[in-house]
C-alpha cells in the first residue's frame, strides 16, 4: 500500500510499518521542512496514495476529491478536525484515525512546569540575570558572628530575595476547568504539591473527580475560591470565549492564570485587562490568538506574564505514543477489524477499507 507520511513519526514505529505491514513508505516529515507542504506540492505528492498520516496540511473536500486512490487517513492529533475535513473524508468512504490524548502526559508535566514558573518568578528571573539586572562583582559574606558563611545575593528591599518573593502552593486551591484527557494528568500530578484541588467540567461527574482527588464545582465557584486556575479544554461552540470579562471580575484577586489549552477560550482582551490592573497576580500561557505572538503584544511587557511558544505537547515521548497508537489502528484497518480511535466510525459499516 503506497504510503504518504508527512507527520512527524518514530523512526522505529516507521520501519515496523515497512517491514511488519508490507506499507510502501514515502516519509517526509515535517520537522525536516520549512513548514506545510504548499497545496500544490501537497496534491501532486498524493498522486496514487492510499494511506496518509497526515499533522498539518489541510486535507479538503477538494483535496480528497484529486486523491482517488486514497483509502485511509491517519491524523496524529487529538481533534483531527483541525485540519481534516471529516465529513467530506466520510462522504468518500475514508476513516480517518486519530491520537486522542497522545499528549496528555507531556502537557500535564508542562502545566506544573507553567505554575511553577509563575508562582515562584523563575522564568522571570532567570530573564532578569540573562540581562544583566541581577548580575554584578560578587560580594564577601557580610554577616559576621556566624558559625559559618552566609552567601546571599543580597537582603534589602531591591534585592531579587524581596522584589522575586512567590508563593508556595501547598494548601493553596487550584481549580482545573476541564478533566479530560490533559486534565487527569494534571490532577494526577497536583497531588504532590498538597493543594486542594477542584474542577469544572460537565461532562464528567462528581464521582470520577473525586478518584482524581478532585471535588466537582460550577464554574462561579472554581473561579472565585481558586488561587491558580488552569485551563484544559478544547474549542467548541460550548467552550469559545467561555471565560470573559465577566469570569475574570470573579475570579480571586491576586489569582494566578494558566492557559496550555486554546487562545479562543479566554477573551484576551480582559485576560489583558485583569493582568494590567493587578487583579491578576500572574499568568503562564503557551497559546495566543496569533502564532506567533507579535512582537508589539502587550502580553510581553508584563513581568508577571510567563509566555512559551506553543510548546507544551513537545517532546519526543509525543512522538513515539502517536506512532504507536496510529500503527495499532493501521494494523485494526488493514485486518478488517475496528481501530480504537476513529472520527468517522460510520465509514466501516459498509465493509472493509480495504481489499
Amino acid at each position: 500500500m503506497k504510503t504518504l507520511i508527512t507527520a512527524n513519526f518514530d523512526p522505529d514505529v516507521l520501519t515496523s510499518l515497512e517491514d511488519e505491514l508490507g506499507l510502501e513508505v514515502e516519509y517526509e516529515p515535517i520537522s525536516e521542512r520549512e513548514g506545510r507542504l504548499s497545496e500544490e506540492a501537497f496534491r501532486q505528492r498524493l498522486d496514487g496514495v492510499e494511506l496518509l498520516v497526515v499533522g498539518y496540511e489541510g486535507v479538503s473536500e477538494s483535496v480528497l476529491a484529486d486523491a482517488e486512490a486514497l483509502r485511509i487517513i491517519a491524523c496524529p492529533r487529538g481533534g483531527p478536525d483541525a485540519n481534516v475535513d471529516i465529513e467530506a473524508a466520510t462522504d468518500h468512504g475514508i476513516p480517518v484515525v486519530y491520537t486522542p490524548g497522545r499528549n496528555a502526559k507531556s502537557v500535564g508535566d508542562f502545566t506544573w512546569g507553567q505554575i511553577l514558573a509563575v508562582c515562584r518568578n523563575i522564568a522571570h528571573a532567570h530573564h532578569l540575570l540573562h540581562t544583566g539586572s541581577y548580575t554584578g562583582e560578587p560580594r564577601a559574606d557580610a554577616a559576621e558572628g556566624g558559625s559559618r558563611e552566609d552567601v546571599t545575593w543580597g537582603l534589602g528591599k531591591e534585592s531579587p530575595y524581596t522584589v522575586l518573593k512567590g508563593t508556595e502552593l501547598a494548601d493553596k486551591r487550584v481549580g482545573l476547568v476541564g478533566l479530560g484527557a490533559v486534565g487527569q494528568e494534571v490532577a494526577k500530578r497536583a497531588q504532590g504539591f498538597e493543594v486542594d484541588l477542584v474542577a469544572y467540567d460537565p461532562f464528567v461527574d462528581a464521582d470520577e473527580m473525586a478518584a482524581y482527588g478532585a471535588e466537582k464545582v460550577d464554574l462561579d465557584v472554581l473561579l472565585e475560591t481558586s488561587d491558580i486556575v488552569s485551563v484544559h479544554v478544547p474549542v467548541t461552540d460550548a467552550t469559545r470565549g467561555l471565560l470573559g470579562p465577566e469570569e475574570f471580575d470573579r475570579m480571586k484577586q491576586g489569582a494566578y492564570f494558566i492557559n496550555n489549552a486554546r487562545a479562543a477560550v479566554v477573551d484576551s482582551d480582559a485576560l489583558l485587562d485583569a493582568l494590567q490592573s493587578g487583579d491578576l497576580r500572574g499568568a503562564a500561557l503557551d497559546v495566543y490568538e496569533e502564532e506567533p505572538i507579535p512582537d508589539d503584544h502587550p502580553l510581553l511587557d508584563l513581568d508577571t506574564v510567563v509566555t512559551t511558544p506553543h510548546l507544551g505537547g513537545a517532546t519526543d515521548s509525543v512522538i513515539s505514543r502517536h506512532s504507536e497508537m496510529i500503527k495499532a489502528d493501521l494494523e485494526a484497518l488493514l485486518a478488517g477489524d475496528e481501530p480504537a480511535h476513529i472520527a468517522n466510525e460510520e465509514v466501516l459499516e459498509s465493509g472493509s477499507v480495504v481489499d
